[in-house]
């Protein structure tokens, strides 16, 4: 029998017994959190869709969570054995996990505010942003970079006069901007909006 076979039945083998235990769901469930590049349990309900008081009940009891290991692994490509037990490595080699968590956010009513995390395919990020996060305007979501440089044309999430949301502008000469906002549109000058991030790709909910 091959050393690769015996692997594999000890390993099946281990993961049957912690199952059936259905013990050690403390471990599993920060371990889940870490596998996802999450910071809280909080976060891992809203991304499982399972409620807190769920998630909560199963964590006091110490309630294995086999169907949440197994949608991990889906997602991640987390190693089963370490999510099931801590033995190994977190993603086997050649394996790493082709997810990214970044920052949520919602603009209401020109208000901004924090909306938890959101879990993303890397090759939906662009490479190179500073620290990217995603906002929710609407029927509309964004993914922005945070920006220190000059603005120039293209999308923006700024803030004027304490209101936050997402314009298209234009840099004319003299640090003059033009904020597109249809026949509400106007100019001022540069220093006159606060510039919150710039816009890296938009998606419109039918």
């Amino acid at each position: 029998m091959s050393t690769s076979k015996n692997t594999n039945e000890y390993e099946s083998e281990l993961i049957r017994e912690v199952i059936h235990s259905n013990r050690g769901g403390k471990e599993v469930i920060e371990r889940l959190v870490k596998a996802y590049g999450f910071t809280t349990r909080i976060s891992l309900c809203s991304h499982l869709g399972v409620s807190q008081s769920t998630m909560a009940n199963r964590y006091a009891r110490d309630t294995f969570p086999a169907d949440w290991m197994i949608i991990c692994n889906v997602d991640t490509g987390a190693s089963l054995i370490w999510l099931a037990t801590g033995k190994g490595s977190m993603f086997s080699q050649g394996n790493e996990s082709q997810t990214v968590i970044i920052p949520r956010k919602k603009i209401s009513n020109g208000i901004i505010e924090d909306f938890g995390e959101i879990i993303l395919d890397k090759a939906d990020i662009q490479v190179g942003l500073s620290s990217p996060f995603s906002v929710t305007d609407g029927k509309s979501s964004y993914i922005a970079d945070k920006y220190s440089g000059e603005v120039m044309d293209g999308f923006w999430l700024i803030e004027i006069d304490g209101l936050v949301s997402i314009r298209e502008l234009y840099r004319f000469p003299g640090s003059r901007i033009r904020i597109e906002n249809g026949k509400a549109s106007f100019e001022c000058q540069a220093e006159d909006i606060k510039v919150l991030g710039k816009v890296i790709s938009r998606t419109e909910q039918l």
